[in-house]
């Protein structure tokens, strides 16, 4: 009976501690985020570059979870795996107020995605995030459905 319960008491601890609620949205229009995106290219940087999947050799996936989870797969491995939350904060580039997104590191030695990004979309279908930093770069993804 007592290892019983330990097995209970087991299961409810690692249950609890891995399910996670949804994250608090602080506009409506932010649940657009969440699903899987297809990269589709990334424009900017000092040489104002723009790479595609074609180009670049590679494809990219990214996935953000009602959680608060972020998962990007490279070549169909998982790459990079953070928490993400939501602000608002003034636009480096045009000094408007825009939604970012931060990420915070959930799993050691992936970092490769910049720490804060503003994000828009384009109709229901296309996100474009964009790191809030001088001569940083654009990144857009279309929805995979």
């Amino acid at each position: 009976m007592k290892q019983l319960f330990t097995l209970v008491l087991t299961a409810f601890v690692f249950l609890s501690s891995t399910c996670k609620k949804e994250i608090q949205l602080p506009d409506p229009e932010l649940k657009k985020i969440f699903g899987k995106w297809e990269w589709v290219s990334t424009s900017g940087g000092f040489a104002g570059k723009t790479t595609t999947p074609s180009s670049a050799g590679y494809t990219v996936r990214v996935e953000f979870s009602s959680n608060g989870i972020y998962q990007k797969y490279q070549n169909n491995a998982l790459t990079d795996r953070k928490n993400f939350s939501f602000s608002q904060e003034t636009s480096i580039h045009n000094h408007q107020q825009v939604w970012v997104i931060s990420f915070t590191e959930a799993v050691p030695h992936f970092n490769e995605s910049p720490q804060t990004m503003s994000v828009s979309f384009s109709g229901q279908d296309t996100l474009m995030l964009d790191e809030q930093a001088y001569d940083g770069f654009g990144y857009t993804y279309a929805r995979i459905k």
